[in-house]
């Protein structure tokens, strides 16, 4: 009888612990794989992980600056540091030669011969050092219309084209880009009717960045030994925008007149972002652009 007892104790146990560990084994069975094996990483994931939305510091104040509008976005995350007058209209000056880059780009051969005519040399300023009856490659003449300004250059693919149907190009890119304000009425930028916004020039920054990143890198470029296509004559263009030589500097353009004053499109990297600054109607816009660079480092924690 006592062995009886202890029999049917040990057997009562024994299915005890075998019902336990079945249902143990089907409670491990209904959690999702992935909870168990580490999480894969990702180029999507680690870019995410990677940089940490900036948190303001609500005690430092906003930059108080001279500019007419200000854009100041990070191009990765789109995370926007400073906005101010962002859909102002503002003459664009030289900024213009960005559309006008976009449209060489991708409406004509870069092997192209194009010719500096009397018209041409009759167009204001002489940056670039083109002389009447000069042919240039017209990629040649794209880099010397980006890092010397030049508005004879500009005027060049103008002419090429013709006048009106350079213009009609250049507006059809900028509604198919999606800059609704633009408005342009010649290709380099000396008629003051040529105008815009800091919010479409971020996003003709943005395009050019994503489709024709070449234009950036030609900004980039120090000064440029050219000769001419018909001549021996070689000559340097030196880049008049002082933010080329920066190390951080990853491309843009500048634009100046009497009436627009000094505006500017430029990329600058700061901790590992690509960070975007427009700038319209600013007395220093050099300056300005520093300041604002700074101010983002006292009113944002990374």
């Amino acid at each position: 009888m006592k062995w009886k007892i202890i029999f049917l104790t040990l057997l009562v146990l024994t299915s005890a612990i075998v019902i336990s560990l079945v249902r143990s084994g089907r409670t491990e069975s209904k959690k999702p794989a992935t909870e168990n094996a580490p999480e894969k990483t990702t180029l999507s994931n680690w870019e995410n992980n990677s940089k940490k939305v900036p948190v303001r510091n609500w005690k430092v104040l906003d930059p108080e600056l001279s500019a007419e509008a200000a854009i100041v976005q990070s191009l990765d995350d789109s995370f926007p540091f400073f906005k101010s007058g962002s859909f102002k209209m503002w003459p664009l000056a030289s900024l213009t030669k960005l559309l006008t880059a976009v449209v060489v780009m991708e409406k004509m051969d870069l092997n192209e011969k194009i010719i500096i005519s009397q018209d041409v040399s009759a167009t204001e300023g002489e940056a670039g050092d083109l002389r009447p009856g000069e042919t240039y490659i017209a990629r040649d003449l794209l880099k010397i219309m980006l890092i010397a300004s030049s508005n004879r250059a500009a005027a060049a693919f103008e002419y090429h084209v013709g006048h009106d149907d350079f213009v009609k190009i250049m507006m059809a890119k900028a509604r198919e880009i999606g800059l609704t304000q633009t408005v342009v009425y010649d290709a380099s930028g000396l008629n003051d009717l040529n105008q815009g916004t800091a919010s479409d020039m971020l996003a003709l920054l943005n395009y050019i960045l994503e489709k024709e990143p070449d234009i950036l890198s030609y900004t980039r470029l120090p000064n440029l030994l050219v000769q001419p296509a018909n001549s021996d004559r070689s000559h340097t263009v030196p880049n008049i925008d002082p933010l080329s030589s920066r190390s951080d500097f990853l491309g843009g353009k500048t634009g100046t007149s009497p009436l627009a004053r000094q505006n500017l499109v430029a990329i600058l990297s700061m901790n590992g972002r690509r960070v975007a600054v427009v700038l319209l109607g600013s007395k220093d816009r050099f300056k300005e652009t520093d300041e604002l660079f700074g101010w983002i480092a006292r009113a944002y924690e990374f």
